[in-house]
């Protein structure tokens, strides 16, 4: 992973606001956001795109504020298997994860045919995105079956 930029918030961003100014900070700068974070994995708020990622990290209380770094990685790509009914159809309720974790940066495609495996009708999902955030996805879609 290499570091593309760096930048700073003001101490007056406050935690219930970060995650906001982290997508204005990135859509003024040329790295655009769909939606930002408090993600557990990193410890901070952060936003994914399908190649870069951007982190908010806390300065001390003096000088205050936040650290924002803008850091490239390779992107990561998995075959995760989704429930189906008999028609094919994907529960609604997975599918509203499915664009939840779009708009936070994973790229998604659902495959055109379902089929039986070992008794369960499936369809699988081609994810590709930052690792961390495919884990967390999986993780979901493993909680809801």
């Amino acid at each position: 992973m290499a570091v593309l930029k760096k930048g700073e918030l003001s101490s007056i961003v406050h935690n219930n606001e970060v995650s906001d100014e982290i997508v204005k900070w990135g859509n003024a700068n040329g790295y655009p956001l769909e939606k930002a974070k408090l993600f557990k994995a990193f410890g901070t708020y952060c936003g994914f795109s399908p190649k870069y990622f951007i982190r908010a990290d806390r300065r001390p209380p003096i000088p205050g504020g936040w650290d924002i770094t803008v850091e490239d990685f390779e992107p990561e790509t998995r075959i995760i298997p989704l429930n189906v009914d008999k028609e094919g159809n994907v529960n609604r309720f997975v599918l509203k994860m499915v664009e939840e974790f779009r708009k936070e940066g994973l790229g998604m495609e659902l495959a055109d045919k379902w089929y039986d495996s070992y008794g369960y009708m499936l369809r699988d999902l081609s994810v590709t995105g930052h690792p961390k955030l495919i884990n967390d996805f999986e993780d979901i879609i493993e909680n809801m079956r």
